[in-house]
C-alpha cells in the first residue's frame, strides 16, 4: 500500500515538472519549483524527529559545503534554518544531504560529483558520550560524513552510462576503488533507477545476488519505484546519534 501511495506522489511530481516547463522559462525557476516538491515529499514521509531544508554546511574545522538543495537533519540541530529559505548547517546534525536535478546531463553529473567531494571532506565530531547503534561498515562509512545522493527527475543519460562516468571520475581524482568515504554514495533517477555504491556488502543496506550473495561495490538497475526505493535506501543509511552535548556551542566558542 506504501509502494503504491508514493508511485502515486512520484506521478504528481513528474506532473509537478511539467506545470514548472509551462509556467517558467529560466532554468533556475524550474529547479526552484522541482527542489520544492522533492523537499515537500521528503517532509511528508521522513520521520517526524527529522526536518529537510536547504542550504551551506559546515563542520568544526570551518569547511564548508557547496549550496546544497535537500539536507536533512535530525531534532538535535540547532534552528538555523526555515524550510523555506536557504539556511547553515552544522554537519554533526546532518542526517543525508544530496542534489535535485531536472534532467541530469553529462555536465551537470561531473559538477555534483565535485560536488559532492567537497561535501565528503566535512567531519562529525560526535562529542563526548555519543552513543550509536551500528554495524562496523556503516559505523565508518556513514558516521564519520553523512550519506550524499544525486536525484534527477529525469536524465539525458543512461543508467549505465551515469555508472561510467563515475567510475572515470573516480580514477581521475587518483581515488582507490574502495574508497567510500569521498564520493556521493548514490543516484536515483526517477524515470529510470538507481545506482548505489554498496561498499564492502556488509552495511545495512545490501544487495543480494539470487544466491544469497552480498554484492560490493557499485550497483545500477531500473526500476519503477525509485522514490520508494530511495526512502528505503535512506531509511537503512541515515546515522542516529544520541547526543548528550548539544551542537552549538561548540561552533560558538571554537569561533572566539
Amino acid at each position: 500500500m506504501l509502494k503504491n501511495k508514493i508511485a502515486a506522489v512520484e506521478a504528481q511530481m513528474r506532473a509537478k515538472l511539467e506545470e514548472a516547463r509551462a509556467t517558467f522559462t529560466h532554468p533556475g525557476d524550474k529547479g526552484t519549483s522541482v527542489e520544492d516538491s522533492f523537499r515537500m515529499f521528503l517532509r511528508q514521509y521522513l520521520p517526524r524527529r527529522l526536518e529537510v531544508g536547504h542550504g551551506e554546511i559546515v563542520d568544526r574545522k570551518g569547511q564548508r559545503s557547496k549550496q546544497t538543495d535537500v539536507v536533512i537533519v535530525s531534532e538535535e540541530h540547532p534552528f538555523s534554518f526555515t524550510p523555506d529559505l536557504p539556511g547553515l548547517f552544522f554537519i554533526d546534525g546532518v542526517c543525508a544531504a544530496g542534489e535535485v536535478k531536472t534532467s541530469l546531463t553529462s555536465t551537470e553529473l561531473e559538477k555534483s560529483l565535485e560536488n559532492s567531494c567537497q561535501f565528503k571532506q566535512l567531519a562529525i565530531e560526535p562529542g563526548k558520550g555519543t552513543m550509536v547503534h551500528s554495524n562496523p561498515s556503516d559505523l565508518d562509512r556513514f558516521y564519520k560524513c553523512p550519506p550524499y545522493f544525486l536525484a534527477g527527475f529525469e536524465s539525458q543519460l543512461k543508467l549505465s552510462t551515469i555508472l561510467e562516468k563515475i567510475e572515470n571520475f573516480v580514477r581521475s581524482k587518483g581515488f582507490e576503488v574502495n574508497e567510500v568515504n569521498k564520493i556521493l554514495d548514490a543516484v536515483f533517477i526517477i524515470d529510470q533507477g538507481w545506482i548505489i555504491n554498496f561498499g564492502d556488502g556488509k552495511g545495512s543496506f545490501q544487495f543480494r545476488t539470487p544466491m544469497g550473495e552480498s554484492v560490493e561495490g557499485w550497483v545500477w538497475k531500473d526500476s519503477d519505484s525509485v522514490l520508494f526505493d530511495l526512502l528505503g535506501w535512506l531509511s537503512a543509511v541515515m546515522p542516529r546519534m544520541f547526543r548528550f552535548e548539544p551542537i552549538l556551542p561548540h561552533y560558538i566558542l571554537q569561533r572566539k
